[in-house]
């Protein structure tokens, strides 16, 4: 079920009046050619991806390659996603890059394994496939340097009693520092996501602090799922399951570990909620004004 506005404001649902029903905001580029927006759900619209459309035109279109990381100097099998794709001969990754062979999934899908010469040149390569062009399609690295978790500061609400659950999704992204070997400069490489281990730290605001006791738990995928709402008899002063932790990520890459982490703040439930554009009725005022 999907309405357009305006010609390029997409709204529509999918799966409706399912278990799985995704609400999707989009919008249409101006020649058409492309959409870009968001599919979600969860009572507080928090799960779901970003998404992104091309419109089939002629014979092929590459719509991406996973995993977009190619390590220098390696055999690598990906995956490449679009139309029309039957031929390795016309996969074009640019100097230093060949295919080594290729096993067809489905009519929208290439498993490739691809040889990454030694010295070639670090940085993003455009995929060519019979006149269509995936630019960035991958991007060529020496090894992951560091990873960064985002968001970087998260928000949960505690529920499952008398209120809904808000979860929050974490993901953990690998950099290469590009070829001045600097962090955090202009030729850094962005990897994609990195597989990871998660776990919780406390996040000491106070003396004994215990947040990481009550407020919930990381799962293997970065969801943090939190605790009932209401008050907790078994912790000190009766107090809700909510509070502050650190979410750390971990990936073992070259010679040792890699950490990063991002701070987790977890809320009451949303008692009340205003949708901007319904009327709010009131009654009379009782009288004494209060």
């Amino acid at each position: 079920q999907t309405t357009v506005y305006t010609g390029y404001q997409w709204r529509g649902r999918s799966n409706p009046g399912s278990d799985d029903e995704l609400r999707e905001v989009m919008f249409i580029e101006r020649d058409q050619q492309q959409i870009w927006g968001r599919w979600f759900r969860g009572d507080y619209d928090e799960i779901g991806p970003n998404i992104s459309m091309k419109r089939a035109v002629g014979s092929t279109v590459v719509t991406g390659v996973h995993p977009r990381a190619i390590l220098q100097g390696s055999s690598t099998n990906v995956t490449v996603y679009g139309v029309g794709l039957s031929d390795a001969e016309a996969l074009d990754f640019g100097s230093g890059i060949s295919v080594e062979s290729m096993d067809e999934i489905d009519d929208g899908a290439l498993r490739v394994t691809l040889q990454v010469a030694e010295n070639t040149g670090l940085g993003g390569r455009d995929l060519y496939a019979n006149g269509s062009i995936a630019e960035d399609a991958v991007v060529v690295h020496n090894g992951v340097d560091r990873i960064e978790v985002t968001p970087g500061t998260g928000t949960a609400r505690s529920g499952g009693a008398n209120f809904p659950k808000g979860y929050q999704i974490f993901d953990a992204w690998g950099f290469d520092d590009g070829p001045d070997g600097q962090p955090n400069t202009e030729d850094d490489l962005a990897l994609g996501r990195v597989d990871v281990s998660w776990h919780l730290e406390e996040y000491a605001a106070t003396y004994g602090d215990d947040d990481i006791d009550f407020v919930g738990e990381i799962q293997e995928d970065g969801k943090f799922v939190p605790a009932a709402d209401g008050p907790n008899a078994d912790r000190s002063g009766n107090r809700n399951n909510i509070g502050d932790v650190w979410v750390v990520a971990t990936s073992v890459s070259g010679d040792g570990a890699i950490s990063a982490r991002a701070h987790l703040v977890v809320m009451p439930p949303l008692y009340m909620r205003w949708e901007p554009w319904a009327e709010i009725e009131t009654g009379p005022r009782p009288i004494g004004g209060n």
